[in-house]
C-alpha cells in the first residue's frame, strides 16, 4: 500500500505550499482543487524536482457528491495517511447584503467538506494504527468577527472541532493539528475583497510559507492549536482578558475599514 498526503485548496497559497513541503519530504501528494490547469502545472514543477508520485483531482469541494465520487474512484492500493484541509474562503461585508448562495457555499466548503474528508480517511488511518489531519483555521476563529461574520463563526468550528478529534484520536496514534494563522500573503483577501489599503492589515501580514512550515512542524509534534508569529501569541493572549463584545467591536472597526 502506498502512501500519500492529500491537500486540499492546493492549486494556490497555503496549499502550494503545502505540497512542496511535503514533497522535499518525499511525500507522495493528491492535490484537489478546481483549476485543474494550475493543478497539474504545480504536478509538473513538484515532480521535475523531487522523486514523487503527484496525482491532480479537480474537485469542487461546495458538493458532496463530487467528494464521494473521488473516493469512489480512488484506488485500493492508496492510503492516505495525511490530509491536509486547506481550502476555505470567505466574504468581506455586512451579513444582511450577504447572497445566500455565498453564506451556502462558505458553510460548505470551510465546515461540511473539511469535516466529511475527515470522516472519510480516519476509518484507514484507525486500521493503520497511524495518521495525521491538519486543518486550516485562522487566528479569526478566537473572536467574533462582524462583516465576516460568517467566515470567523466557520472558523470557530473548525478550531472546535479539530481540538475534539484530537483527544478522540490520540489513543489510534492519529495526530491532529488545527493551524491558526493570522492575515497572510495569499489570494484570501482578493476574493473577500477585504484588503482596501488597511495599513493595519499590511502591518501583520506575513509570508505564506513560515506559516506552513511551522503548521507542518506542530502537526508532527502533535500539537493540538498551531499559532504562527509573536504579534498573532500576543493577540491570542489578550483576547483571553478581554470580554467578547469588546474584541468584536475592535474587528469590527478593523473590518468596516477594509471593505
Amino acid at each position: 500500500m502506498k502512501k500519500y498526503t492529500l491537500i486540499t485548496g492546493a492549486s494556490s497559497g497555503l496549499g502550494i505550499d503545502f505540497a512542496n513541503e511535503y514533497a522535499k519530504q518525499n511525500e507522495n501528494l493528491i492535490l484537489v482543487a478546481r483549476r485543474v490547469d494550475r493543478l497539474n502545472q504545480i504536478k509538473n514543477e513538484i515532480e521535475s524536482k523531487y522523486a514523487v508520485d503527484v496525482i491532480v483531482y479537480p474537485l469542487d469541494l461546495n458538493h458532496n457528491s463530487e467528494i464521494n465520487q473521488f473516493f469512489e474512484q480512488l484506488d485500493s492500493d492508496i492510503f492516505i495517511h495525511r490530509l491536509i484541509n486547506n481550502a476555505g474562503f470567505g466574504y468581506s461585508g455586512s451579513f444582511v447584503n450577504m447572497q445566500e448562495s455565498q453564506i451556502r457555499s462558505m458553510i460548505s466548503v470551510n465546515i461540511e467538506a473539511l469535516t466529511i474528508l475527515a470522516h472519510k480517511v480516519i476509518p484507514n488511518m484507525i486500521e493503520h494504527k497511524q495518521g495525521e489531519i491538519l486543518n486550516v483555521g485562522s487566528i479569526a476563529a478566537f473572536v467574533p468577527g462582524p462583516y465576516m461574520a460568517e467566515y470567523y463563526a466557520s472558523k470557530a468550528y473548525v478550531l472546535s472541532y479539530s481540538i475534539a478529534l484530537h483527544e478522540e484520536l490520540k489513543e489510534y496514534n492519529i495526530k491532529v493539528s488545527v493551524l491558526c494563522p493570522g492575515p497572510t500573503k495569499t489570494e484570501f483577501f482578493d476574493v473577500a475583497n477585504s484588503h482596501k489599503e488597511n495599513k493595519t492589515l499590511d502591518n501583520f501580514m506575513m509570508d505564506s510559507y513560515p506559516v506552513v512550515r511551522k503548521g507542518v512542524s506542530d502537526l508532527k509534534q502533535n500539537k493540538p492549536i498551531s499559532i504562527v508569529g509573536l504579534s498573532n501569541h500576543s493577540l491570542r493572549a489578550v483576547l483571553k482578558l478581554v470580554p467578547r463584545t469588546f474584541a468584536s467591536k475592535i474587528v469590527g472597526k478593523i473590518q468596516k475599514k477594509s471593505r
